[in-house]
Protein backbone atom coordinates (compact mmCIF):
# COMPACT_ATOMS: atom_id res chain seq x y z
CA UNK A 1 0.00 0.00 0.00
CA UNK A 2 1.27 3.47 -0.88
CA UNK A 3 2.24 5.80 1.92
CA UNK A 4 0.48 9.10 2.51
CA UNK A 5 2.27 12.45 2.29
CA UNK A 6 2.03 12.69 6.10
CA UNK A 7 3.74 9.31 6.55
CA UNK A 8 6.51 10.31 4.15
CA UNK A 9 7.00 13.64 5.93
CA UNK A 10 7.22 11.85 9.30
CA UNK A 11 9.95 9.63 7.86
CA UNK A 12 11.86 12.71 6.64
CA UNK A 13 11.58 14.22 10.11
CA UNK A 14 13.03 11.07 11.73
CA UNK A 15 16.26 11.35 9.73
CA UNK A 16 19.18 13.09 11.45
CA UNK A 17 21.54 13.50 8.48
CA UNK A 18 21.08 14.01 4.77
CA UNK A 19 23.10 13.82 1.59
CA UNK A 20 22.80 17.00 -0.47
CA UNK A 21 23.52 16.82 -4.18
CA UNK A 22 24.26 19.98 -6.14
CA UNK A 23 25.89 20.66 -9.51
CA UNK A 24 29.34 22.24 -9.88
CA UNK A 25 30.22 25.11 -12.17
CA UNK A 26 31.55 22.45 -14.57
CA UNK A 27 28.12 20.72 -14.58
CA UNK A 28 29.38 17.78 -12.48
CA UNK A 29 27.44 16.32 -9.54
CA UNK A 30 28.70 17.22 -6.07
CA UNK A 31 27.54 15.34 -2.96
CA UNK A 32 28.04 15.97 0.74
CA UNK A 33 26.60 14.84 4.07
CA UNK A 34 24.95 17.43 6.30
CA UNK A 35 23.92 17.18 9.94
CA UNK A 36 22.64 20.70 10.72
CA UNK A 37 19.26 19.94 9.17
CA UNK A 38 15.56 19.88 9.93
CA UNK A 39 12.32 19.36 8.10
CA UNK A 40 9.03 21.18 8.21
CA UNK A 41 6.50 19.08 6.35
CA UNK A 42 8.32 18.20 3.15
CA UNK A 43 10.59 21.26 3.22
CA UNK A 44 14.20 20.61 4.23
CA UNK A 45 16.25 23.27 6.01
CA UNK A 46 20.02 23.11 6.30
CA UNK A 47 22.73 25.37 7.67
CA UNK A 48 26.03 25.97 5.96
CA UNK A 49 28.92 28.39 6.10
CA UNK A 50 28.05 31.33 3.87
CA UNK A 51 31.29 30.97 1.92
CA UNK A 52 30.87 27.21 1.27
CA UNK A 53 31.19 25.89 -2.26
CA UNK A 54 27.59 24.59 -2.15
CA UNK A 55 26.34 28.18 -1.75
CA UNK A 56 27.92 29.23 -5.06
CA UNK A 57 26.62 26.06 -6.71
CA UNK A 58 23.06 26.71 -5.50
CA UNK A 59 23.24 30.34 -6.65
CA UNK A 60 24.20 29.13 -10.14
CA UNK A 61 21.73 26.22 -10.22
CA UNK A 62 19.15 25.86 -7.43
CA UNK A 63 18.05 22.37 -8.54
CA UNK A 64 19.16 19.89 -5.87
CA UNK A 65 18.48 16.39 -4.61
CA UNK A 66 18.36 15.53 -0.91
CA UNK A 67 18.72 11.90 0.16
CA UNK A 68 17.21 10.74 3.46
CA UNK A 69 18.03 7.45 5.18
CA UNK A 70 16.96 6.75 8.74
CA UNK A 71 19.73 5.19 10.88
CA UNK A 72 20.03 1.54 11.91
CA UNK A 73 17.91 0.04 9.15
CA UNK A 74 18.34 -3.54 8.00
CA UNK A 75 16.90 -5.48 5.08
CA UNK A 76 14.18 -6.44 4.46
CA UNK A 77 12.79 -3.37 6.24
CA UNK A 78 14.82 -0.71 4.47
CA UNK A 79 13.42 2.71 3.53
CA UNK A 80 14.90 5.80 1.94
CA UNK A 81 13.63 8.96 0.30
CA UNK A 82 15.03 11.39 -2.24
CA UNK A 83 13.63 14.89 -2.40
CA UNK A 84 14.03 16.71 -5.72
CA UNK A 85 13.49 20.44 -5.63
CA UNK A 86 14.91 23.91 -5.59
CA UNK A 87 17.05 25.34 -2.81
CA UNK A 88 16.79 28.96 -1.79
CA UNK A 89 18.49 31.04 0.87
CA UNK A 90 16.22 31.88 3.80
CA UNK A 91 16.23 35.68 4.15
CA UNK A 92 12.91 36.42 5.87
CA UNK A 93 13.67 37.00 9.57
CA UNK A 94 10.59 35.09 10.75
CA UNK A 95 11.38 32.05 8.58
CA UNK A 96 15.04 32.23 9.63
CA UNK A 97 14.09 32.15 13.34
CA UNK A 98 11.78 29.18 12.67
CA UNK A 99 14.51 27.32 10.73
CA UNK A 100 17.12 27.90 13.46
CA UNK A 101 14.68 26.58 16.10
CA UNK A 102 13.87 23.51 13.99
CA UNK A 103 17.56 22.75 13.43
CA UNK A 104 18.30 23.18 17.16
CA UNK A 105 15.49 20.70 17.93
CA UNK A 106 17.13 18.19 15.61
CA UNK A 107 20.74 19.02 16.60
CA UNK A 108 20.75 20.51 20.13
CA UNK A 109 24.37 21.74 20.03
CA UNK A 110 23.73 23.78 16.84
CA UNK A 111 24.74 27.42 17.23
CA UNK A 112 23.63 30.12 14.83
CA UNK A 113 26.25 32.71 13.83
CA UNK A 114 26.68 35.51 11.29
CA UNK A 115 29.06 33.44 9.14
CA UNK A 116 26.29 30.89 8.39
CA UNK A 117 23.36 30.81 6.01
CA UNK A 118 20.26 28.67 6.08
CA UNK A 119 18.74 27.24 2.94
CA UNK A 120 15.41 25.55 2.38
CA UNK A 121 14.74 22.91 -0.25
CA UNK A 122 11.15 23.10 -1.41
CA UNK A 123 10.22 19.80 -3.07
CA UNK A 124 8.87 19.32 -6.56
CA UNK A 125 8.93 15.55 -6.15
CA UNK A 126 9.80 12.91 -3.56
CA UNK A 127 10.85 9.40 -4.51
CA UNK A 128 10.26 6.99 -1.66
CA UNK A 129 11.69 3.45 -1.58
CA UNK A 130 10.25 0.87 0.81
CA UNK A 131 11.83 -2.59 0.48
CA UNK A 132 9.22 -4.18 2.74
CA UNK A 133 6.24 -3.19 0.58
CA UNK A 134 4.30 -6.34 -0.29
CA UNK A 135 3.64 -5.52 -3.94
CA UNK A 136 6.51 -4.76 -6.32
CA UNK A 137 4.69 -1.70 -7.67
CA UNK A 138 4.55 -0.26 -4.14
CA UNK A 139 8.30 -0.48 -3.46
CA UNK A 140 9.01 2.81 -5.28
CA UNK A 141 6.54 5.62 -4.86
CA UNK A 142 6.75 9.03 -6.55
CA UNK A 143 4.90 11.89 -4.87
CA UNK A 144 4.49 15.19 -6.70
CA UNK A 145 4.46 18.40 -4.68
CA UNK A 146 3.12 21.80 -5.50
CA UNK A 147 5.45 24.24 -3.72
CA UNK A 148 2.61 26.55 -2.84
CA UNK A 149 0.99 23.78 -0.76
CA UNK A 150 4.16 22.44 0.91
Amino acid sequence: MALTKNQIEEYLKSTKKILLSTVTEENKPDLRILGAIATDGANTYFSTLSNARKVTQIELNPNVAVYFEAPDQKFPNYINATVYGKARKVVCEKELEKAVALIKDNLPHFEWSDDKSIYVVEPDQIKFFNSSAELAQDKVQIVEYNNKES
